[in-house]
């Protein structure tokens, strides 16, 4: 991983040289964390602006190729392909809830509100939610905040895109030396810019088929967290369930 330094005074970076390399560098985020794992990073869309419909169960599993910053589409000697899962239940005609895996081992749940009527073939929505996740070097809270537009062409072909905000409170990464002086903590931790394009093919049962763009921006960096985000690119499929029980489907 690509090294970030953080630290708060000439002092830390004078030591910093003579130091092994591993124990005073930040380390890079990349969305490789979740390569090859039977869950997905949690950071792309795979959704239009229209809710569950009320009583539903929607589940949606998508495969993603990511692009890694400056290492492009490898890493190591296999492409970074990612999966997804999402369940997302019908609360009302105009609210959804939703619950899928983040970076691997996490947890990601959110609340989407339809704005406009759901008669309309415009759809606006506002979502936001909370997850957390760990890894053997530390562990995160996440927090995201997403607006989604979509309207639908034909009963069967709607376009969408979103723009989500995403802030990372990070702890346990690093390994600070004693004596030296690193740069504090900040309140704002670090934040995503995200941004998503797609389409959805669906069928009046409700099961769908998408393909989406996504880019992940660095917008914030806290520097006293021994952590930083580089700009990753997704292209994904998914398939989404219909109507029926789980089993059914």
């Amino acid at each position: 991983m690509r090294a970030s330094l953080a630290r708060g005074d000439a002092r830390a970076t004078e030591m910093s040289r003579s130091a092994p390399t591993g124990r005073v560098i930040a380390r890079r985020l990349t969305l490789a964390l979740a390569l090859l794992s039977p869950a997905g990073c949690g950071l792309t869309h795979l959704q239009t602006a229209r809710t569950t419909p009320r009583g539903e169960t929607r589940t949606t599993i998508g495969a993603s190729l990511s692009h890694l910053d400056d290492r492009g589409f490898q890493s190591g000697d296999v492409p970074p392909i990612s999966l997804d899962l999402m369940v997302r239940t019908g609360a009302t005609d105009r609210i959804d809830w939703g619950l899928r895996f983040l970076f691997g081992i996490g947890m990601l749940g959110d609340v989407k509100w339809n704005l406009l009527d759901p008669a309309r073939a415009t759809a606006l929505s506002l979502s936001a939610g909370a997850g957390w996740s760990a890894e053997s070097a530390g562990w995160f809270i996440h927090v995201p905040i997403t607006v989604t537009a979509s309207h639908s062409l034909r009963p069967w072909v709607t376009p969408y895109a979103a723009v989500g905000y995403g802030t990372f409170w990070l702890n346990g990464y690093g390994n600070p030396q004693p004596g030296v002086t690193y740069t504090d903590r900040s309140l704002t931790g670090d934040g995503l810019l995200m941004l998503h394009a797609g389409i959805e093919l669906s069928r009046a049962t409700g099961r769908a088929f998408f393909l989406e763009y996504s880019v992940v921006l660095p917008v914030v960096h806290d520097r006293g967290d021994f952590y930083a985000f580089a700009t990753n690119q997704f292209v994904s499929i998914a398939f989404r369930t219909g109507r029926g029980s789980v089993i059914e489907r």
